[in-house]
């Protein structure tokens, strides 16, 4: 059994998930941005030996800046990021600390994803769906019925695209193939409350039959 539980960090609110395969006795954290005494406990009661990945849906600092410090408690836990944003880990003009008040701690990432890789996850297979627009190797993660989408889908609304490296167009393509999914999936999303494929189908207007010059 998948069991999700999400944490909002930071200045800007962003969503940690804290993620366990309940059958496998395996877990995962999910864009881990600030510091949480809340998360590190969750993840120590559950056993911190068992924390196999932490993911991250994009390199912006408000789901990365806590990663490096996680790594150091939490050293067999693999990071994974997609292939494109590799430099955001260490780049501070990409990941926009720069642009907040100082830089992040850089880190290394374990594993670099592309489009349609899986990853084990105890008896569950973690999907990997490349989506960009919000950043250029943004990535959106789909375990069980459940996606992560990061800043890609938010409720009723998509993320922001004028920054560094992001682009209307390539967000209008993610947002098809989010929305081609044939599953109701639950979405949880980079902020806010989360969702499901079906309501996001009816309720965002980013997923209605519209054109291109409709939505930009």
């Amino acid at each position: 059994m998948i069991k999700i539980q999400s944490f909002p960090l930071g200045q800007l609110q962003a969503n940690c998930y804290f993620v366990t395969n309940t059958d496998s006795d395996v877990s995962l954290l999910i864009d881990t941005g600030a510091e949480s005494f809340e998360v590190e406990n969750k993840v120590n009661d559950f056993g911190s030996e068992k924390l196999k990945y932490i993911l991250l849906t994009h390199g912006h600092y408000d789901h990365i800046g806590n990663v490096a410090a996680m790594k150091k408690r939490y050293p067999n836990a693999q990071i994974v990021i997609g292939e494109k944003e590799a430099d955001f880990t260490h780049k501070d003009t990409l990941n926009l600390s720069l642009f907040f008040g100082g830089s992040i701690e850089h880190f290394t990432p374990d594993i670099l994803v592309t489009d349609g890789m899986t990853l084990d996850f105890g008896n569950e297979k973690i999907k990997v769906l490349e989506t960009p627009g919000h950043t250029v190797g943004g990535v959106c993660y789909i375990i069980g019925d459940n996606i992560f989408t990061g800043d890609t889908i938010m409720s009723q609304t998509t993320g922001r695209m004028d920054f560094p490296t992001g682009n209307s167009r390539d967000m209008y393509e993610s947002v098809k193939k989010i929305a081609a999914i044939k599953e109701n999936l639950n979405v949880y999303c980079g902020h806010g409350e989360s969702s499901t494929l079906d309501y996001e189908r009816k309720h965002n207007i980013f997923m209605g039959n519209c054109s291109y010059d409709d939505l930009y």
